[in-house]
């Protein structure tokens, strides 16, 4: 059976906008890839009444409820208890999920709070799921034909007890659509340039899903049984058509990427960030392995630090100014230099709110790329939002390094 599938997001947190809900994204993809469709969504403020009536309504209309949050030891955390209401369940103690979590602050040599006891509560008749990375357990309580999962609210806890406890008990009770999946990820092309590229493609409209980003575009394709081409046929004709702006096509960051192929062609990098601020090696540094390639790392945001750390001459700062090619390349030149790097890289630019002029507008950015051989830099222009400006300019530089190494090396 193929089931009806739903997501409860549970917090004031989330309800208000304070903060960004994660988790009902990373389940719906990670089942998305499988074949498994959500069909309902909701958030629901930390009321037990709203929760209850929320549960009631969902094991009425879905064979699978997800949900994420309120799993805590204070008193906003009412999920366990809301679910223990909703079908008349007293709440009993686990004695072996109150084991875990005192053996779990031992470990940790935490002081382990009264407060904290509430977590081995769970509702009669229900099944207590292990948590390996906190001490909020999951909770799997089956009434009628519907199966509800709690699990906590915090990402990282909540992904590994997604993909490790809940998901596969879901794939062994239930049957997938039988969907094929792929996933192109692009960066240098907006998204109505990609449409305009791919829409002609058969089944575009029906099968195709853009989702712009900080780090490009990312296109998912989901076709099933009626299509009139799979998904690995239209993703390579996508990758033919799109050509060098596609980076990957299994699903890894620009990042991995680039570092992969540094590694492949045995090269390494020295990173000068300004108006990027250190966020280039933050994302290079992201990726296990990365110092086989990231040699150094230096944030030089005022003039002084360009000439005394990376020897940029000051008269081309005064000339130039610090915004401009010519410092843009002084300083990749400076950077490989100093680290020894097979690459030297580097931003300069006026990351907003404030600053710009009407010649140097906020979003203006050069970037340098210095080998042995030659210097290059480039020119872009982004928005007047000062932390999107910073992680696009990264990427942007990120995806010239990517095209870099692609020139140079791939078919050598």
């Amino acid at each position: 059976m193929t089931p009806v599938i739903e997501i409860i997001v549970v917090g004031n947190e989330i309800l208000s906008g304070r903060t960004q809900d994660l988790n009902a994204a990373y389940m719906i993809d990670r089942m998305g890839l499988h074949g498994f469709t959500v069909r309902y969504e909701s958030v629901i403020g930390d009321t037990v009444s709203d929760i209850s009536e929320a549960f009631r309504i969902a094991s009425g209309r879905s064979n699978v409820v997800l949900v994420t949050g309120g799993l805590g030891p204070t008193s906003d955390d009412v999920t366990v208890q809301a679910l223990a209401d909703a079908f008349d369940r007293e709440l009993v103690l686990d004695e072996n999920v109150l084991s875990h979590i005192e053996s779990l602050f031992k470990r940790r040599k935490w002081f382990m709070s009264e407060s904290n006891k509430k977590q081995a509560f769970v509702p009669a008749g229900a099944v207590p799921l292990t948590n390996s990375m906190g001490t909020a357990p999951g909770v799997l309580l089956k009434y009628d034909e519907c199966s509800i999962f709690l699990m906590p609210g915090v990402p990282l806890e909540m992904q590994k007890m997604f993909d490790r406890v809940i998901f596969p008990r879901i794939q062994e009770e239930f049957e997938p659509e039988h969907v094929e999946t792929a996933s192109i990820k692009v960066s240098g092309l907006g998204e109505s340039a990609i449409y305009d590229r791919i829409g002609h493609l058969p089944g575009a409209k029906k099968y195709f899903s853009y989702y712009p980003g900080t780090d490009g575009i990312e296109i998912k394709i989901r076709t099933d049984a009626d299509a009139p081409m799979a998904a690995p046929q239209l993703s390579a004709e996508i990758i033919d058509i799109l050509g060098d702006t596609v980076y990957s096509s299994k699903g890894e960051s620009l990042e991995t990427v680039v570092g992969n192929m540094l590694i492949a062609y045995g090269k390494t990098i020295g990173v000068a960030e300004s108006c990027t601020g250190g966020y280039i090696s933050h994302l290079l540094t992201n990726v296990p392995g990365s110092s086989a390639y990231l040699l150094a790392g230096v944030v030089v945001y005022s003039n002084e630090s360009k000439h005394t750390v990376l020897g940029v001459d000051n008269s081309h700062i005064g000339q130039y100014g610090a915004v401009s090619a010519k410092v843009a390349g002084a300083m990749a030149d400076g950077i490989r230099r100093i680290t020894g790097a097979s690459i030297g890289l580097s931003t300069t630019g006026i990351a907003g709110p404030g600053g710009g002029s009407v010649e140097k507008p906020v979003g203006l950015m050069y970037t340098g790329l210095s080998t042995v051989t030659e210097t290059m830099t480039k020119k872009l222009q982004f928005v007047e939002d000062r932390l999107i400006n910073k992680k696009r300019m990264s990427q942007a530089v990120l995806n010239i390094l990517r095209l870099h190494l692609k020139k140079r090396f791939e078919l050598s």
